[in-house]
């Protein structure tokens, strides 16, 4: 409450400032005047916005290209920008001739494409860029959230709601059945890094590397994509410093709709009505616990969701300085972020440290290197709070109606207090990153560079937990209470050699790079468990109680890698890429360890062209052509070798210890391949106001790693085997519009849309489906994994309902064994009865077709308002939510989802009767189940809504700033969806492995000096 207080007595205090920086003007007196025109042409450019800096003070320009400003303080500067020009300030005169420049900066920006950078106007891959704006614009404290809908065919989601949680992305849909679709992240040159651990202010750009050809460099590491992060560097100039934060707080939205208290009694009443032969029976005999029928009879119900949680505070805080001079340059930041948790004692800490150093020593040698450090701690708390408070009867209380004692666990139903509970129980991570980075480079020759870099990522993590005695794990009764610790260290290191020759004549271009790379990942951990600790320890006195667990384990993976990459250009028209990357990597049976991964691309602007060059409307036109293969070698470290067990003990005899083999080892196991052609389109209309791409895709992944079902006969289950290929073809569309520009008012949108069709091509061990169902007929597939061969990967299987059994269809409903009330499901082939296999159908798939998002940027004058969405169609899913608290198996037992049930009078034809659902309820399964559990996935969210006040430089100059920005931001202030579960980005996820949606109101201030 302090801190609410304090920060609103800091709103108030700068109120005044808003209301006298939006009167401000300045002494008046001088006019200025003259033409502003375009300096390759020397056409007269209309209106074109010309503004006093410091000043609401502005005008455009007429059809001429003439303006004219009248009482402007002396000494005034003037800005003049317009869309597709880059702006300019000059100081204000009479007869003032102005040449503005055409805008270049889209095309000439540089992207990291790996080893290397290129322009933008001469990329021929499919690449994907995100800006720091675009990643802090939400105030998210993590750059993938910032991400989300920013580029097309990138579908990001949040994998945990619980503080600190971490986000899940794709590219281009699903490569692998079994193994990761995660694209490689690569972090300031280091692979394999946690982009989670990232401050999103310490980041310059992010580049998303989506087609083969251009992920073809990473090899084996770039099935899946590759996300390229570049942190801030350095720049020649004075020393610059500033200061990002905000202060918030979190509150749930989306609450699942769950019964009130009369309407869960009535809920009980007819649950055991269904049970009595349809006649009511008194609540005496329903509510058995006399503190219950109490609250039934006096209409008192407990709100058990509102009493474990409460609003949670938000902030981050980010100050960096930056400077250096031309041979020396610098970037230093820190940063803390903190996120309360919802639910006691749930909370997220992180602290970034940042130091970036570059020295030239002289023309020939440069030399620097980077450090990233996060600390992070983590408390989840107890993992079934929420599922537990939700659970909750609203007759239930946490203290007995009847004499007041506390209750911990309640008979009727098997809960425990939530309460309770909640005190007793901690998961706690604690995680410290390293990220470093040494380089020395050397031009021996013009044109020619040497470069070696070390880059290692150390990742030491402690993972605690304690659980009381009066936890739902040891209910009370337990001698003591239990912990655990887990210690895990990764030590991740790359040694890179790179060779960079450019060379430039006339109307030729080449650059080549060669590259030697190895790289080694170790892991290592140890973990203990103790039991009947007499105190609260937490897990720091395991030897406190019986040890009930020691362990301890190892693995070290290599991979050593050669590259070759050129890029010709003649005349900037025509544009040619090609490399190779040779990996050998130690996790792959011996023979098969080593695979060639080649690419090419091709690309023509066509703008250049001279039949082109006078399209005035048409800014830029670009085609890009490419083919690429990539690899995969997804398999546990030693699995391909065979491992043993541990000590087992034999008698013969006498007592024998002896070991044996844990898995079939196969010596034919190699690389999962993928191959992927991609033809791109970049455009520009209108002096670059509507610019954008268009990516068309076809990507074949063959040599599916996954296991096998092998003959029980050899002892084992399944092998690590290369058992089939799955196809991804897409669209993608990326558009940025400037759609209204005025003298004090500017509209700007991006948009991505994306389509992806993923299917099964081929199995090895394929068989005819159409013997299960005749739905079936015609297809091949594994029917025991349910993989369609032509279906996506993600296909739902289902018994299909087609409503509920009503009174007066008795007679048809005995013929399959049931009776009115219950869910009815289709009977394909009318034999009468219904077939666990052969009345089954495809019903849809889990992953969807489209995503995108759409952001707005308004601004006006000094104000600045910014709307992100995403949204997401085109999957169906088993909603988890639902099945446990929509009546399939709770009836009376838990409180549930409000639901329009089957009653003799209500005749609902969605819901069946409670405690007479039937036989066809949820069946447990993800893939397989009953089609009314499985639902729409679609949706559409306000990602962040922000409105910020820049103030005029006039005031900033008087505290020595160079710009002082104030803003709000709300996150997650509203969604659209027929889901009744918490969030549709998280279907088949428990409600206790993650949390509620919250919605996050946020104030922030950006200061620079």
């Amino acid at each position: 409450m302090t801190l609410k207080l304090a920060f609103s007595n800091r709103g108030f205090w700068l109120l005044p400032f808003f209301l006298w920086a939006t009167m401000q003007s300045f002494a008046q007196g001088q006019t200025a005047n003259g033409t502003v025109r375009d300096a390759t042409t020397n056409e007269p450019l209309p209106g074109v916005a010309v503004n006093v800096v410091g000043s609401s003070t502005s005008t455009s320009t007429n059809e001429q290209g003439n303006f004219t400003l009248q009482n402007i303080p002396a000494g005034a500067t003037l800005e003049f920008s317009s869309v597709g020009y880059t702006a300019q300030r000059v100081s204000a005169a009479t007869n003032m001739m102005i040449l503005l420049d055409v805008e270049q900066s889209e095309l000439d920006e540089v992207v990291v494409v790996g080893y290397g950078t290129v322009k933008k106007s001469d990329l021929t891959g499919a690449v994907g860029s995100v800006s720091n704006q675009t990643l802090t614009k939400g105030g998210q404290f993590n750059a993938l959230a910032g991400m989300q809908g920013a580029v097309s065919g990138v579908n990001i989601v949040r994998s945990n709601s619980k503080p600190g949680g971490g986000y899940s992305i794709e590219v281009r849909g699903l490569s692998s059945i079994s193994s990761t679709n995660e694209p490689l992240v690569v972090i300031d040159g280091v692979p394999g890094a946690n982009l989670d651990k990232i401050n999103p202010d310490d980041i310059e750009k992010v580049d998303i590397l989506k087609d083969a050809s251009a992920t073809a460099i990473y090899g084996s590491r770039g099935a899946n994509g590759v996300v390229i992060v570049t942190t801030k560097r350095g720049v020649d100039g004075k020393p610059s410093v500033s200061y990002q934060g905000y202060v918030g707080f979190r509150q749930y939205m989306n609450l699942p709709d769950m019964m009130s208290g009369n309407e869960y009694v009535q809920l009980a009443r007819e649950t055991r009505r269904a049970t009595n032969n349809n006649e009511y029976i008194s609540d005496e005999t329903i509510f058995s616990d006399p503190s219950e029928l109490l609250a039934v009879q006096q209409n008192n119900y407990f709100d058990w969701v509102s009493a474990v949680s409460n609003t949670a505070m938000q902030t981050n805080h980010t100050i960096s300085a930056t400077g250096g001079t031309e041979d020396t340059k610098y970037s230093l930041s820190a940063g803390y972020y903190n996120e309360g948790g919802m639910l006691y004692p749930q909370g997220y800490d992180r602290y970034n440290l940042r130091a970036n150093l570059d020295l030239t020593a002289n023309r020939f040698l440069n030399f620097g290197g980077s450090l990233y450090l996060t600390y992070d701690d983590r408390e989840t708390g107890n993992s079934d709070l929420m599922q537990d408070a939700i659970r909750m009867r609203p007759t239930q209380h946490p203290n007995s109606l009847v004499d007041g004692t506390e209750l911990f666990r309640y008979p009727s139903n098997g809960l425990f207090n939530p309460l309770v509970t909640q005190q007793n129980e901690f998961n706690n991570t604690k995680a410290t990153n390293i990220l470093a980075n040494a380089y020395v480079s050397l031009k021996p020759i013009e044109g020619l560079e040497l470069r070696s870099s070390f880059s290692p990522y150390i990742v030491n993590t402690q993972v605690g937990q304690y659980r009381g005695v009066y936890t739902k794990a040891l209910q009370g009764t337990a001698a003591g209470a239990t912990n655990s610790l887990r210690k895990y260290t990764d030590l991740n290191w790359v040694f890179d050699n790179i060779a960079n020759y450019k060379w430039e004549s006339g109307v030729h271009r080449l650059d080549i790079t060669g590259v030697f790379s190895l790289q080694q990942n170790q892991y290592e951990n140890i973990q203990a468990a103790s039991r009947d600790l007499s105190f609260n320890s937490l897990w720091y006195n395991l030897q406190g109680g019986e040890m009930t667990g020691l362990s301890s384990a190892y693995t070290r993976v290599n991979l050593m890698s050669y590259l070759l990459r050129a890029n010709y250009t003649f005349n900037d028209k025509y544009m040619l890429t090609a490399s190779a990357r040779y990996d050998g990597s130690s996790k792959l049976a011996s023979g098969n360890k080593w695979a060639l991964f080649p690419s090419a691309a091709v690309a023509w602007r066509l703008k250049q062209e001279a039949f082109l060059t006078d399209v005035d409307w048409l800014s830029d036109l670009k085609l890009r052509l490419s083919y690429g293969r990539t690899g995969n070698d997804s398999v546990s470290p030693y699995s391909t070798s065979g491992t043993i067990s541990g000590p087992r003990y034999y008698v013969f005899g006498e007592d024998v210890i002896g070991n044996a083999p844990n898995n079939l080892r196969n010596d034919a196991l190699t690389w999962e391949k993928t191959a992927e052609y991609n033809l791109g389109i970049d455009f520009g209309l209108f002096r670059s106001r509507i610019s954008g791409s268009v990516e068309l895709y076809n990507r074949l992944t063959t040599d599916l790693i996954m296991s096998r079902i092998v003959p029980t006969h050899l002892g084992y289950g399944s092998i690590t085997d290369n058992v089939g290929s799955v196809r991804n073809k897409g669209t993608e569309v990326m558009l940025n519009t400037v759609n209204v520009v005025t003298d004090n008012f500017r509209w700007t949108s991006v948009i991505s849309v994306a389509y992806n069709h993923n299917a099964i091509v081929d199995l090895a061990a394929k068989e005819d489906m159409g013997r299960y169902s005749p739905q079936l007929e015609g297809m091949m597939g594994d029917y025991a994994n349910r993989w369609f061969i032509g279906q996506p990967i993600r296909t739902n299987w289902n018994l299909m309902t087609i409503g509920v059994w009503q009174l007066g269809e008795e007679e048809e409903a005995a013929r399959y064994g049931q009776r009115p009330g219950q869910f009815r499901v289709r009977d394909f082939d009318g034999d009468g009865a219904i077939h666990n296999d052969r009345d089954r159908a495809i019903d849809g798939k889990r992953q969807a077709d489209w995503n995108g998002g759409f952001t707005n940027t308004f601004e006006y004058k000094d104000f600045d308002l910014a709307v992100h969405t995403y949204w997401r169609t085109g999957a169906r899913e088993r909603n988890q939510f639902y099945v446990s608290y929509a009546l399939e198996n709770n009836n009376m037992n838990f409180n549930n989802l409000r639901k329009d049930y089957w009653t003799p009078e209500n005749p609902s034809n969605t819901m069946g009767q409670p405690s007479n659902m039937g036989p066809y309820r949820d069946q447990n399964s993800t893939v397989s189940t009953v089609s009314h559990v499985v639902q729409s996935t679609d949706f559409l969210k306000i990602a962040y809504a922000t409105l910020g006040y820049t103030f005029k430089s006039s005031l900033a100059e008087q505290i020595k700033a160079s710009r002082i920005r104030l803003y709000a931001t709300v996150q997650n202030p509203f969604i659209f969806t027929s889901w009744s579960g918490f969030d549709p980005e998280q279907p088949s996820a428990s409600i206790g492995g993650t949390d509620l949606m919250t919605r996050s109101v946020l104030f922030g201030l950006n200061v620079s000096f």
